[in-house]
Parts: C-alpha cells; sequence; structure tokens
C-alpha cells in the first residue's frame, strides 16, 4: 500500500519537518496538510492515513496536531 502513497508521505514530511510545539501552523500549511489527507483517503483510506500520520510522527514527533486537520476525512476522528 505504501507504494501508492509514497509520494504524498514524502510531501507530508516536507510540509511538516519544521512544525513545532510553539509556533501556530501558517494555514496555507493547514490546508495542504488537510489535502494530503483527502489524496490518502482516496488512494487507500483511513490505513494509509494512519500510516502516513505515524511516517511524519516518526521524522517530527511535533506533527500531532496533523490529527486535527484530517478531522472527518472518512472515519478520522480527532
Amino acid at each position: 500500500m505504501r507504494d501508492s502513497g509514497g509520494d504524498l508521505f514524502a510531501e507530508l514530511r516536507r510540509v511538516t519537518a519544521m512544525w513545532n510545539g510553539y509556533d501556530d501552523i501558517p494555514k496555507s500549511q493547514q490546508g495542504l496538510c488537510r489535502s494530503i489527507g483527502l489524496r490518502l483517503h482516496a488512494l487507500g483510506g483511513i490505513a494509509l492515513m494512519r500510516e502516513a500520520y505515524y511516517d511524519a510522527k516518526a521524522a517530527n514527533p511535533d506533527v500531532h496536531v496533523i490529527q486535527a486537520y484530517w478531522d472527518g476525512i472518512g472515519d478520522w476522528r480527532w
């Protein structure tokens, strides 16, 4: 399944690489993050979204806010 979303995984890691627990996330990055979530869901549902989330979180523990941006996509609930 990862092969079908590998580019999206990389894009999510790139977008979230500089996120930290102190600064607000720019609206443009919030929207891009949500867009990535929608595309991941279309490719592989919540299972692919979950895999992408944990991949990004392994690279940067401060990306937990992704959960809020993905709320309501498919079965994803924050």
